[in-house]
């Protein structure tokens, strides 16, 4: 963008026996790209962030063409960000004639921006840009960490669902249980891969007839090459825990084997409240 030379041409061409021995480059203006992920901000009970892959299919897709923005995109309406890869969707790359108008640009650009049916962590992005330490140059590898500490996390978490288009699936325990039966569902939170195992040569987490509480890990999910364990406890959220932290529970039966694809919502265990037993601490 600053020298209008394309280094991955120029790398081919001496690669076929060329010679850049009389390119001389220039700079000029500045460049400023941004990575566009499949991720949703999530908060743990400590207040700790992390962002976790949100595979699916895009529903909306708006990328206006600019003639200061190159694009490197697989975004499309209809098209599906698989679980299978990373979450990298975008590459938007911005030119401007100093820092500041490139973040400008970018910002302006980003407004127009609209991705639907995934989440997304353009939200961040645009906060980042307008965020006074980033606006000064003053940020290392640390930057991430410490935004995160000076930020409403729960209004940017909101902002992020928002954005997507996506209505927020919330559950309630009425929602999982099975007519005629004290048995309960056990739904994916997300889509991805299923794994009963950590790793194929250790135990199951679970099986049939296990006793569990909301600690303990049932299943491993695995999207965009980053895993996720999962518990009862991961479907607490705002209004608070889905599952009673006071009661274990009977693993009656499991839904699936090791390595299948799931989506959001789809059943992965049935379990049965064991009566009058409590947690003890």
């Amino acid at each position: 963008m600053t020298t209008s030379i394309d280094i991955v041409k120029k790398q081919f061409e001496i690669a076929a026996g060329g010679s850049i021995a009389d390119l001389e480059p220039t700079e000029h203006g500045y460049g400023l790209e941004v990575r566009v992920n499949a991720e949703k901000a999530v908060q743990d009970a400590d207040g700790l962030v992390s962002f976790v892959p949100t595979p699916g299919e895009i529903t909306r897709c708006e990328l206006p063409e600019a003639d200061h923005i190159q694009l490197i995109s697989m975004a499309g309406e209809g098209k599906v960000v698989s679980p299978f890869y990373d979450s990298l969707i975008i590459q938007i790359i911005c030119y401007g004639t100093d820092r500041n108008d490139a973040v400008n640009k970018m910002l302006e650009y980003l407004d127009q921006v609209v991705i639907h049916g995934i989440s997304t962590n353009i939200t961040l992005i645009k906060r980042i840009l307008r965020d006074d330490e980033f606006l000064k140059g003053i940020y290392d590898t640390g930057y991430l960490p410490a935004f995160l500490e000076r930020t409403d996390v729960p209004a940017l978490i909101a902002e992020m669902e928002e954005a997507s288009g996506v209505e927020s699936r919330g559950i309630d325990l009425e929602m999982l249980k099975i007519e005629g039966s004290s048995e309960l569902k056990v739904l994916s939170p997300s889509t991805g891969v299923f794994y009963r195992t950590p790793s194929p040569t250790e135990p199951e987490y679970v099986n049939v007839g296990d006793v569990i509480d909301t600690e303990t890990i049932v299943c491993q999910l695995e999207a965009m090459k980053m895993f996720t364990p999962v518990n009862l406890n991961t479907f607490a959220g705002d209004d608070g825990e889905v599952y009673d932290s006071n009661q274990k529970y009977e693993v009656t039966r499991i839904n699936l084997g090791t390595g299948q694809q799931v989506n959001e919502g789809d059943l992965l265990f049935v379990i049965k409240p064991i009566v009058n037993i409590e947690r003890s601490d």
